[in-house]
This record gives structure tokens, C-alpha cells and sequence, in this order.
């Protein structure tokens, strides 16, 4: 609309009285429009919310239809039960939680709830965590749940794992250790049972026999506290004479092989015997002589000292699938007398001098994870070069346990680019290099690895003719030297998948603010709520 005041309008020009008259009836005639603009706005809006009414009752009618004939609906009791077992965890028992399966399958609706309720495997399975203290209220509330979930569960095989870091000593006339008690009750339906507690608490079950617990197969145990003499070692109880125990793990302070578990070892497909290296009484020739034991080991977990004796023969475990070692010694000499050709995880915590040699017997090895702190740098250099050509997932990283004295800490690290060099093609044109298919690659605290070692790495595996490299993981200890996110970028868009992280860069001094010192000056942004870190 054109207006006589158009050069005053947006700014601040001040209007005669004979001008204000004329403004004001200039605008008679536009407010006039306006108000009738809103009437028809708001008629027009009065009709959208009525339409807007009318398609939610109209979807309602068609959702609530609808779901009538929901394939969910038209589902048999037995399938919808078989999806249920599905929903729970399958790595661990069940936590008596209403956030998760089988508690949480009960919470959707009444059908559901019935369903739940009236399938015993889903309750099969579970986990206790009893109080570190006694409360009159809180224990007999869980005690009753752990009783009302037994119920539920039958005459199906159990699975229990009872937790307690700091067990209670309810005062009188509460019995001591009442969640232990409760499932004893139920001995006969055990299958796997693993229990952290006391090693009083665990008295509890030192009456049961073989024959009480008939469908045993694996048994877990880590106790805490003073083995008295006037108390029996637990693992000379008689539950440990089951005929079907394939599975067996316990403390290293608790595995003593003078006086050996009653265990039929010939069954045995996992044994853990792990824990702080410095408590193991089992030494090299120890371990040697319990594998021996064991020609069906499937999955093995070990803490080794040192063996004052001499070694009993080499043993082969041909059987043996994964391998967890922690040596509690710079040269070990445990790898040179085990034979393990179907291996094809291993874990290593500790030197052994024999490792390269260990290595390349391993010739279907697919995943290799290794504590690099005791290694020296031709040494570790050479493992590199041992490695098959079948491994796919390499993890490498520095331990940090207060076990490792602070000499041991202050030699050079053995991870640097000498190393890790065996890890890239010799020549510009070669692929004799190791591990061509490795799928995955981890390094935690590289100290002394490049940035331009690591893009040699990155870059050699990925112009290969036929790249396996699919993930690279590298948390570093420094900051970083050359920003390579631009040269990835090729490789990322090709699907390779690489997390770098770098601490955070010094913080600089503050610049000093017109505020400073006076009451009310602005509060500055923390620094510290800033990620810094670098992620490709």
C-alpha cells in the first residue's frame, strides 16, 4: 500500500500535529480490514479444529479396529512364548528388575501378564543381589520375591547367580545368609549356579552330596574373606562329584592341585581359575598337570606363578577353542609345552618367550588380544610376524594393574613404529605381510605409535587388491600430531569404520575479563564440559 509517510517509516522522524490527524485517518480504513480478517481467521481456525477432531475419532475407530486383527493377536500361546524366552538376556541371568524380560513382559497387559505367568522357563533363570546389611524391611521383601520367582519357575532347571560383596549378620532370631538357604531348597533343579559371598556363607551348601543335585553341569564360585583352618575348603564339597558338571570356575587363591577339586575332569569343557596373580598357588607345572586332566576343554581362564619344579610333559588339548592366560611372570615358560591346533581365540596377560613359536602352531587363530607391558620391542615385533594368516580381530593394550611395579613402568614402551611395522607390507608392491585378514584392529595407550605410522597401516591395508580391514579403534595417550580425517576419507566413505580418540588438548590461561573482581561479574563457561577428544 502506498503512503504519503513512506521516507519517514523506520525511523525516527517526529510527525506534526496536522500530520498525526492524517496518519489517523489514513488508518481508519486498514484496521477496519483487519478486524475483519481476524473474524474470518478465527472462523477459519474454528473450522480446522473441527476437522482435526473428527480425523482423530476417525483414526481411533480405525487403530482400535485394526488392532483386532493384529497378526500379534492371531498368534498360538506357544509361539508367543518361544518369543518371550527370546526377550531374555543371553549372556546372564536374569535381573529381578522391572525394566527388562521377564518382569517387564508382564507390565504390557492382562494377556501378556497370564502368558508370563504360566511359562516356567522364562523364570528359570536369576539373579541375586542380597543386601551388604541387614534391614528388617528390605530382606524379608526380597527373600519373598526370590521365593515367588522359584515358584514361577516349577520343576525347570535353574540358573542362579547370587551376589553379595559384604554379606549381613541379621540380628537374632533372622537365620544368617537366608538367600542361600532358600535356594538349597531348591538343589535338586539346579543346573548352573554361581555365587559370590563369604566364605562362611558358603558353608551353606557343604551338607549337599552328588546326589542332591542331580542336574548340576556348572558350578562358579568366588569367595571372599580368611580360609580358617577349622573351615573346610569349599572346593571339597561334595556338590563338585556331580556326574554332569562340565563347567568349573573358581578364585586363584582357592585352586590348589595338592588338594584337587572332586571334580570328573574328564568331562570338563570350561575351567576359570582366575583372580589377582600374586594369591595363585597354581604354578606352571600345576596348570600343566590340570590340563592334563582335561582332554575335552573347550574354554580355559588362567592365572600362573612361576613353577619352582620341574615341568611335567607337553600337553596337547585338541579340543580347545579359547584360551585366557595371565602369567604372573616376564618369561613364563608355559606356551612351548601346549599344543592347542583348534584355537581359535587367545588371550594373553604376561611374557612368554615361546610365544611366536606358540603362534605360528596356531594355525586357525581368528581373534588375538595381548598386554604388550612386559614385552620388549624385537619381541613384540616378532609375535607380530608369528601371527597366522587366518586372524581377523587383533587387540592390543598396556596394563595398568597396581600389580606392575613402577621400574617396570619406566622402561621404553615396547609398542612403537619398530613394531607395529610388522604389521604393514614389506615392500611398496607387497602383500607378505601379516595378518592379511584381519577384519579389526584395537590399540589402547599407544604411547610411541605415529600418526604416520598408523596412516601407513590404515592406508597400506586399504589398497589392497582385496581389503579386509573393516574397523580401526586407537586410544591415545598424546595429543595429535597430524589431523589425517581429510586422507581417510576415501577409505570412510568405502565403509571402513575408525574411531581415533586424543586426550584433550592444555588448557590455556584465561584471558582477563573487564569484570574481574567484582561481585557480580559473569560467571565463564567450564572448559572442562568441552569433549575435546577426536573421533573419525
Amino acid at each position: 500500500m502506498a503512503s504519503p509517510f513512506a521516507r519517514h517509516l523506520g525511523t525516527n522522524y517526529c510527525p506534526t500535529d496536522a500530520e498525526v490527524l492524517q496518519i489517523k485517518n489514513l488508518l481508519a480504513a486498514p484496521r477496519r480490514q483487519l478486524r475483519s480478517l481476524d473474524e474470518e481467521i478465527t472462523q477459519l481456525q474454528q473450522t480446522i479444529q473441527n476437522l482435526v477432531q473428527k480425523h482423530r475419532d476417525l483414526s481411533k475407530y480405525v487403530e482400535e479396529h485394526t488392532a483386532l486383527v493384529s497378526p500379534m493377536r492371531r498368534l498360538p500361546q506357544d509361539i508367543l512364548c518361544e518369543i518371550f524366552l527370546a526377550c531374555l538376556p543371553t549372556h546372564r541371568n536374569c535381573a529381578m528388575s522391572a525394566s527388562e524380560a521377564p518382569v517387564l513382559l508382564g507390565r504390557i497387559c492382562s494377556a501378556w501378564r497370564t502368558i508370563s505367568l504360566t511359562s516356567p522357563r522364562l523364570w528359570a533363570r536369576l539373579h541375586i543381589v542380597e543386601p551388604g546389611e541387614y534391614d528388617k524391611n528390605t530382606v524379608p521383601q526380597r527373600l519373598e520375591i526370590v521365593k515367588m520367582w522359584l515358584r514361577r519357575s516349577r520343576s525347570c532347571p535353574l540358573s542362579v547367580s547370587l551376589y553379595c560383596k559384604h554379606p549381613y549378620v541379621p540380628p537374632p532370631p533372622h537365620p544368617y545368609n537366608v538367600f542361600l538357604k532358600e535356594l538349597v531348597l531348591h538343589a535338586k533343579r539346579w543346573e548352573y549356579v554361581s555365587v559370590t559371598t563369604s566364605r562362611g556363607a558358603f558353608q551353606a551348601v557343604e551338607h549337599l552330596k552328588a546326589t542332591d543335585v542331580p542336574m548340576l553341569k556348572g558350578v562358579a564360585a568366588s569367595l571372599h574373606g580368611e580360609q580358617r583352618p577349622d573351615v573346610p575348603r569349599w572346593t571339597q564339597f561334595g556338590i563338585l562329584r556331580a556326574p554332569l558338571i562340565s563347567s568349573f570356575s573358581t578364585s586363584a587363591r582357592d585352586f590348589n592341585l595338592l588338594v584337587p577339586p572332586p571334580l570328573h575332569w574328564h568331562l570338563l569343557t570350561e575351567l576359570t581359575v582366575s583372580g589377582p596373580g600374586l594369591e595363585t598357588p597354581l604354578d606352571t607345572a600345576s596348570a600343566l598337570e590340570t590340563l592334563s586332566r582335561c582332554p575335552q576343554l573347550r574354554t580355559c581362564c588362567l592365572t600362573i606363578r612361576p613353577s619352582p619344579s620341574l615341568l611335567p610333559p607337553p600337553v596337547t588339548l585338541l579340543s580347545l577353542h579359547s584360551l585366557e592366560l595371565h602369567l604372573n611372570d616376564m618369561s613364563s615358560p608355559f606356551l612351548d609345552r601346549l599344543h592347542a591346533p583348534e584355537l581359535r581365540k587367545f588371550v594373553l596377560r604376561g611374557r612368554d618367550e615361546a610365544l611366536p613359536a606358540f603362534l605360528r602352531s596356531c594355525s586357525i587363530l581368528e581373534t588375538f588380544e595381548l598386554d604388550h607391558s612386559d614385552f620388549q620391542k624385537s619381541s613384540l615385533s616378532d609375535a607380530f610376524r608369528a601371527l597366522p594368516p587366518t586372524l581377523r580381530h587383533l587387540t592390543l593394550w598396556e596394563c595398568k594393574s597396581p600389580e606392575i611395579s613402577l621400574s617396570s613402568r619406566a622402561r621404553p614402551i615396547p609398542l612403537d613404529d619398530y613394531a607395529f611395522a610388522a604389521l604393514v607390507p614389506i615392500l611398496e608392491s607387497s602383500t607378505e605381510y601379516s595378518c592379511p585378514s584381519l577384519e579389526s584392529l584395537t590399540i589402547t595407550s599407544p604411547h610411541d605409535v605415529s600418526d604416520w605410522a598408523l596412516r601407513e597401516f590404515i592406508v597400506r591395508r586399504c589398497t589392497d587388491a582385496t581389503p579386509s580391514l573393516k574397523r580401526v579403534r586407537v586410544v591415545f595417550q598424546r595429543p595429535m600430531e597430524v589431523d589425517l580425517k581429510a586422507e581417510f576419507k576415501l577409505f570412510l566413505n568405502a565403509g571402513l569404520q575408525m574411531d581415533l580418540v586424543y586426550p584433550p588438548p592444555r588448557r590455556h590461561p584465561s584471558r582477563r575479563s573487564p569484570w574481574d573482581g567484582l561481585v557480580d561479574a559473569p560467571q565463564r563457561l567450564s572448559r572442562t564440559t568441552l569433549d575435546y577428544s577426536t573421533h573419525l
